[in-house]
């Protein structure tokens, strides 16, 4: 039989439930990544492209990198330009597929994309897909997602408590071959996509020296790395609690949400290393249990975009409460963007992450409460920005953060940061906003 097998968030082959289920009977493997003319596109709150040029360079980066992992094993990648429900079923036809692998999703689009290539596909082709982002199984969860507590403490003390992470699975030593006599198109350029799809022409961003992401690269090889390097070879698991919240270096935190982000490294493989951390160090250390947390928290935004459904990414909150009132002033918003709001702490934030792609976890609330509480704007605008902007843009996390901040997640709390009094706390010398001086 001939397996198709749909790349998504999901570019390696370590701990791939997609790729370790192939049948038995499985002749013939097709890898075909899809750049996607709506993931590509624009956004409907900013009209700009929801893949910016930093995290469209990081993406295909990761793809040359995975093409060499397969070809290692015998394999390749197809890249095709087009929507997966038609590019996949036209595949399937043309190569007499069975079967349709695939990583599965949990937010709204995504999960949309799932449904319409299944009814593209028709009762011929199954589509089977696998759980290869979540740190926790959802099948092994003791509760259905419907009943996902609205509180993460709940789900931390009631629900992931009850639950054992998987351990990563080993990555394949060998592949089925392509389906004979079938030559896979190359990978495209930044240029060559912005051509097909009538797209602005991607920035070209030069390597800033004073970026917080180390120089490693996109890719599973480079994630991998990353992650041998800042758990084993240097330990940095024990300080991480202690230096969490810096915002200068690229030490101060693991790096590890742009290889995460598009599934280049596990979270069960990240677990796994931190079981490895307190096996070599003795006790579980502040530094390991804090790292756990937010992987924690990553899962929880996951599932519970899942519960949401739609609900996610609207206006209105998740009890039902209202944001504060919007002014909804382009050139207000325009000059956060720019990082030129006279905020310095704010400003400084923003120029990194235009000159970067990234921005440490305390300048995303800061600048996320300032555009929201301060300056009195739409949060899915500045949702839509870190999309465009962010090298490690995820939905749920972007999301689920955003709607944290306007009060309109499952928090009902005032959320509004003290911006000054946060500046004196983790800039008190001002480094980091000279370091981001214009």
């Amino acid at each position: 039989m001939t397996v198709l097998y749909w790349l998504r968030n999901d570019l390696r082959l370590h701990d791939n439930e997609a790729l370790a289920a192939l049948p038995a009977g499985t002749t013939a493997l097709l890898p075909v990544y899809c750049f996607d003319p709506v993931s590509l596109g624009s956004d409907a709150y900013l009209g700009l492209p929801r893949t910016g040029s930093h995290r469209l360079a990081f993406l295909l980066e990761t793809l040359a990198d995975l093409r060499q992992r397969y070809a290692a094993l015998g394999s390749a990648i197809h890249f095709a330009v087009g929507r997966p429900e038609e590019v996949l079923p036209a595949l399937a036809r043309q190569l007499n597929a069975g079967a349709v692998h695939a990583s599965t999703e949990h937010t709204t689009e995504e999960e949309e994309a799932e449904e319409a290539l299944r009814a593209a596909l028709g009762p011929q082709v199954s589509l089977r897909c696998f759980e290869t982002l979540t740190l926790l199984h959802p099948d092994d969860l003791p509760i259905p997602i419907g009943r996902l507590p609205l509180s993460f403490s709940k789900f931390r003390f009631d629900v992931a408590a009850k639950v054992r992470v998987r351990p990563p699975l080993p990555a394949p030593r060998q592949l089925p071959p392509l389906p004979s006599g079938f030559v896979p198109t190359p990978l495209p350029t930044a240029d060559a996509l912005a051509a097909a799809l009538d797209l602005p022409a991607s920035a070209r961003h030069l390597p800033d020296h004073r970026s917080a992401l180390p120089a490693l690269g996109g890719g599973e090889t480079a994630g991998l790395a990353r992650l041998h390097d800042y758990a084993v070879a240097r330990h940095l698991i024990g300080r991480y609690d202690d230096t969490r919240n810096e915002m200068l270096g690229e030490a101060f935190s693991t790096k590890f949400s742009p290889w995460l982000a598009n599934g280049s490294l596990s979270a069960r493989q990240i677990w796994a290393a931190i079981d490895g951390y307190d096996a070599t160090h003795g006790a579980r250390s502040k530094g390991a249990m804090q790292l756990r947390l937010e992987l924690l928290w990553r899962d929880y935004f996951r599932l519970l975009a899942h519960r949401a459904g739609p609900d996610f990414f609207r206006w209105r909150g998740l009890r039902d409460q209202l944001p504060k009132p919007a002014q909804s002033d382009k050139t207000v918003f325009a000059n956060w963007a720019a990082g030129r709001t006279g905020n310095a702490f704010v400003d400084a934030n923003m120029r990194e992450l235009a000159s970067t792609g990234f921005m440490s976890n305390r300048g995303r609330q800061n600048v996320a409460s300032y555009l929201i509480h301060d300056l009195h704007q739409d949060w899915r605008w500045g949702a839509a920005w870190f999309e465009h902007q962010l090298i490690d843009h995820d939905a749920a996390s972007n999301w689920g953060n955003w709607k944290y901040i306007a009060g309109t997640g499952t928090d009902v709390r005032d959320t509004a940061f003290d911006v000054p009094q946060q500046a004196r706390r983790y800039d008190p010398q001002g480094r980091y906003v000279r370091t981001w001086r214009l």
